[in-house]
């Protein structure tokens, strides 16, 4: 028997119902509704339903007005909305229209369905709940918990004040050596309650890991934060474990944050406590210990940087992972590099001695390679050692989940007495040994070693010294194997441990044979890398960079149609070439573009947050190409002109006269000095009111034997790279004040000189000095020089800007701030760092003439710069129509091709003393 139409309907609103969906009718004009009752299948109307949606109260009254405009037509939805169940309980529906019908008398109808979100909005409140908390204790995780303290922290009333508490359990390692880890996590579980009946509900519980847990306490005064953590020791006591002699006790550190006291971090609050957690436990343990001022975290710290004025104080405040990559980033040399990090580290850590150390587990063999001592602290490990299998596997697997293993110089019974001198040399109490791995290889270990007593790591400590760890690692790697590319070592191995592609010697060698040998096939060299791939490395682990670069091999091999005479490496850490044949050239950007995407693409789904961009160059290999070296060096050399909108290039001819340009200007600089090729033009200032000559902005030009001129923008950004900038900043400099010795030597009137300054001086301890040292030779008084610096590179640096801006005006030279309004154009720029010019760019000129409220704000802006005390001073003016608004906007000072372009030095005295020039 065929089901009609109304039944086979029944049916579909009965299955709709099983998922939680109910399908409606609505006549617009009749303001009427048409559901489809869920329990029986049939239709029911609701009449009035506009009137009836605010007057039952069913719906929130936020959501009032969104339903109402639903049902009027004017939002289609989907709409969640929250309301009331029949039930009295708070409910979610998810409204949406299908489909909007008229009938020949204009009658509109909406069709459309309701579904009920409520249980998966539980669900999802409760995974996401689950998330946040320790799946063992039921506490928060480390993750939340550090997160929701911290933004307590940053938004806490200053009346409020607060504590935190950080606790262990004394011995815990014991308990799970001797009970076994089931009852570990019994006792774990057991302390877990008390803490939570023990504190408030407003209060912050975390376990931080193993057997640490970390309290936040709200709203709380001393005298109860102390009556609490005597309560906290005795009440832990008091738990007890039916069937064991086990007596729990636990050591307590506290830091108490008073009121009106704010800007202090969690990582503060809680290396205070933990210091005072390290004083309880050497007092004995089971105790709490308060922490005796708010910067003891910072005491130790403050005193080791007037200790170390050689090092950048900044390298002693940042964060110690952020500055180790900063470290081998700025550093010219990496054994300056690594000798400056290990300095770092053992300060920061309060070390007595740190050790680089190689491992050849096939012979059974150990060996220092870079080392760093406190003091009179002796080194250690100054001739090869030699160490049993057995030995090396109980240091081995006592490795934890950061990689790292704590040992106690009394405490070595499991290590033969050979391996335990070994292991503890040069008068050891406590060494963290932290693995060293290459491409999941183990190469070593770097020992971090106190002398003076014994010491108590916390998981966070072990944590950070295990990343450090790893940093150094690779990058100690890749400097091995750079100086092996750079010297022509050959390296044994025929393929690489981590991809299985060839190894870059063997490359270099097969692919040298073809191209020197090669009369009529045409082939490619192609260069890749991921840009900023140590951000992914920092941000997923180096485990998942080395997967993420396997499978990019594997990527490519899968998209290689013909492998003959195809070579495909990785030539170091994610940098790949790949060589092969192209008969006619027609190799184009777009296939390459497709694979490097696909790829990306595809790892996107795995790592949804990252940011991945494969660079590329790519080298036709013409006739003339003498060798593998220089069709490798130009594919890079393509791959590095890369950017963000262009993420391959081919080495053409462009950039091939580009690189020769810059190959001639980086080895010309020292033939450049002496010959007298850099010049200093000198760009006039003026006086908006008289149009006279107020000062100049030194300039320099670069004038080649054969008639050409080099602009700074053609050397200055290579200098900057290779740091010779500043050599050529001081050659400006001293030529200026030569200018400057000579017109005083002739009686004539001195006008302030402006000279460019790279930020790489204010990262330079004897750049003032110099400075001195130069005017002082040519008898110029300081305050007739004025140094400039970018807003962009004072916002970058703004530390050392401040640092070093404020040395210049204790020996009364003078300060400008460059650029104004091309970048950041943020204001405490100017409040705080101390300068005495202000300079507006051309830019931000240009984008204020245009209208009403653009004159408006440069007339504020010059107002305000003006009132602050500072001179104003306007660049790049070009039209009359820029002088008559700069003066309208109250600006007095200017420079610009309208006035002048920057002049030879000749000229620019001609202008200024005209007459008394031709007679002299």
């Amino acid at each position: 028997m065929r089901k009609t139409a109304e039944e086979k309907l029944r049916e579909l609103t009965l299955v709709l119902r099983d998922c939680g969906v109910e399908i409606f009718e609505y006549d617009q004009k009749q303001d009427c509704l048409v559901l489809m009752d869920s329990e029986t299948g049939e239709a029911r109307e609701y009449p009035g339903v506009l009137s009836m949606i605010e007057k039952r109260g069913r719906i929130h009254s936020e959501d009032v007005w969104k339903t109402e405009e639903f049902f009027r037509g004017n939002l289609r939805g989907p709409l969640e909305i929250r309301c009331l169940g029949a039930d009295g309980q708070p409910a979610r529906k998810l409204l949406s229209i299908v489909c909007i019908t008229r009938n020949a008398g204009e009658k509109k109808v909406l069709l459309g369905s309701v579904r009920d979100l409520t249980m998966e909005r539980r669900r999802e409140a409760l995974l996401e709940e689950q998330a946040r908390r320790d799946l063992l204790t039921g506490l928060y995780n480390q993750h939340c918990g550090r997160k929701m303290i911290s933004e307590y922290l940053a938004d806490k009333n200053p009346y409020d004040s607060c504590g935190l508490m950080v606790l262990d359990i004394d011995y815990f390692k014991n308990v799970n050596d001797t009970f076994g880890h089931l009852f570990g996590d019994k006792v774990l579980t057991e302390l877990a309650g008390l803490l939570s009946v023990f504190f408030d509900r407003k209060d912050i519980l975390m376990r931080a890991g193993g057997d640490e847990f970390v309290v936040l306490l709200k709203d709380i005064s001393h005298s109860a934060l102390v009556h609490k953590s005597m309560r906290l020791v005795r009440a832990v006591q008091r738990l007890t474990f039916p069937g064991t002699d086990y007596s729990l006790t636990c050591s307590v550190g506290v830091c108490f944050l008073p009121e009106n006291v704010s800007g202090y971090t969690y990582d503060q609050l809680f290396g205070n406590a933990d210091w005072a957690l390290y004083q309880a436990k050497a007092r004995g343990r089971n105790r709490y210990v308060f922490c005796d001022n708010l910067r003891r975290f910072e005491m130790d710290l403050r005193e080791e940087t007037l200790a170390h004025p050689d090092l950048d104080a900044r390298y002693l405040k940042n964060d110690v992972i952020a500055t180790a990559f900063e470290i081998f980033e700025k550093t010219a040399s990496f054994d300056a590099a690594i000798q400056i990090l290990l300095e770092v580290i053992g300060i920061r850590f309060q070390l007595d001695r740190i050790t680089i150390i190689k491992t050849d587990i096939r012979r059974k063999s150990t060996g220092r390679q870079y080392q760093w001592t406190a003091g009179d602290i002796p080194p250690a490990l100054e001739e090869d050692g030699s160490f049993t299998r057995e030995d090396f596997l109980a240091l081995f697997h006592s490795y934890d989940e950061f990689g790292t293993t704590v040992l106690q110089y009394d405490d070595m019974q499991m290590y033969s007495p050979e391996a335990a001198a070994l292991l503890m040399q040069g008068q050891a109490k406590t060494v963290v040994y932290a693995a060293m791995y290459c491409e999941g290889r183990y190469t070593g270990a770097i020992s971090y070693v106190v002398c003076s007593d014994k010491r108590r790591w916390s998981r966070e400590n072990r944590s950070l010294l295990g990343e450090l760890t790893k940093i150094i690692s690779v990058h100690l790697a890749k400097y091995q194997m750079t100086n092996a590319v750079q010297g022509g070592l050959s390296v044994s191995e025929e393929y690489d441990t981590l991809t299985g592609l060839i190894s870059f010697n063997r490359f270099r060698e097969e692919t040298e044979r073809i191209i020197v040998g090669n009369e009529n096939q045409s082939y490619v060299m192609v260069y890749s890398d991921f840009e900023g791939f140590k951000y992914f490395n920092h941000k997923y682990g180096y485990r998942n960079g080395d997967q993420l670069l396997k499978e990019f091999a594997e990527h490519v091999m899968e998209n290689l149609s013909d492998e003959t005479q195809t070579y495909f490496t990785r030539v170091i850490s994610d940098h790949f070439l790949l060589f092969m044949p192209y008969p006619r050239h027609d190799i184009r950007e777009e296939q390459i573009q497709a694979i490097n995407e696909a790829f990306v693409q595809r790892q996107m789904q795995n790592y949804p947050g990252a940011r991945l961009r494969i660079r590329t160059g790519i080298y036709r290999i013409t006739p003339g190409c003498t060798s593998a070296s220089v069709a490798i060096d130009a594919a890079d050399y393509a791959r590095k002109q890369t950017g963000a909108d262009r993420l391959i290039r081919f080495f053409d001819e462009t950039l091939e006269k580009q690189q020769r340009m810059e190959t001639e200007i980086m080895n010309g600089f020292d033939a450049a000095v002496s010959k007298g090729e850099f010049v200093v033009y000198l760009q006039p200032k003026f006086s908006l009111r008289d149009f006279s000559v107020i000062g100049a902005e030194a300039m320099v030009r670069w004038k080649w034997e054969d008639g050409t001129v080099l602009y700074p923008k053609d050397f200055v950004p290579l200098y900057e790279k290779s740091g010779r900038i500043i050599n050529l900043d001081f050659h400006v400099f001293r030529q200026v004040a030569a200018f400057m010795e000579r017109n005083r030597q002739k009686g004539r009137k001195l006008y302030p000189i402006s000279v460019n300054a790279s930020i790489l001086h204010a990262l330079e301890d004897n750049t003032v000095n110099r400075y001195m040292e130069i005017l002082e030779q040519h008898g110029i008084e300081p305050s007739l020089l004025e140094i400039e610096l970018t807003e962009t590179a004072t916002v970058s640096y703004y530390d050392d800007v401040k640092n070093l801006f404020q040395r210049l005006q204790r020996v009364n030279m003078m300060t400008s701030l460059d650029d104004f309004g091309a970048g950041y154009s943020i204001l405490n720029t100017v409040i705080d760092i101390p300068v005495n010019t202000v300079k507006l760019d051309r830019a931000f000129i240009q984008n204020c003439e245009g209208s009403e409220k653009g004159f408006y704000f440069l007339k504020q802006m010059v107002s305000m710069v003006k009132g602050l005390g500072y001179h104003v001073v306007c660049e790049g003016v070009e039209t009359e129509e820029q002088v008559k608004l700069l003066k309208d906007a109250g600006c007095e000072e200017a420079q610009g091709y309208w006035f002048s372009r920057p002049l030879p030095m000749e000229e620019f005295e001609q202008l200024v003393y005209g007459n008394e020039t031709e007679k002299n």
